[in-house]
């Protein structure tokens, strides 16, 4: 069972940043429950997704075939940055209503925060897919 570069790479990275995440929303958790219910919900999906970050990598660097689980984690993984770029939207938004700012401004600055977050936080699970996929699919092709 051979594992690609590119899934080993992206599994030390999500090691490396899914630690300092972990770390990271365990801290910022009080700020965000300041916001309500959004906050917390937002806090307890940052969590969620940096443990799975955690253990993506973990997985990743393994020598088991365990190609199938890392896929799921990864389909996992883009649809929790998906979902908590669209609370970080609303969120944003939100502070806007509370600072007195015009509806479209608040509107403008929580689309394209939750735009970029978005952008950047699919970055590494995409790649860490289409790293499965090549070792699943180079592993499908090697003779035994």
């Amino acid at each position: 069972m051979q594992k690609s570069t590119l899934l080993k790479v992206i599994s030390i990275l999500f090691i490396i940043f899914g630690a300092l995440s972990v770390i990271s929303a365990l801290g910022a958790f009080a700020d965000n429950a300041a916001f309500g219910a959004l906050g917390i919900i937002s806090s307890i999906l940052s969590i969620l997704t940096a443990a799975l970050e955690l253990s993506a990598g973990i997985l990743g660097i393994q020598k088991k075939d365990n190609l199938a689980l890392c896929k799921k984690l990864a389909i996992g993984l883009i649809v929790l940055v998906i979902v908590n770029g669209v609370l970080n939207s609303m969120v944003v938004n939100g502070i806007a209503a509370v600072a007195g700012l015009d509806s479209s401004i608040g509107l403008a600055a929580g689309v394209t925060t939750g735009l970029i977050s978005m952008i950047f936080g699919l970055l590494f699970p995409v790649l860490y897919l289409i790293g499965a996929v090549i070792s699943k699919s180079s592993n499908q092709n090697t003779p035994q």
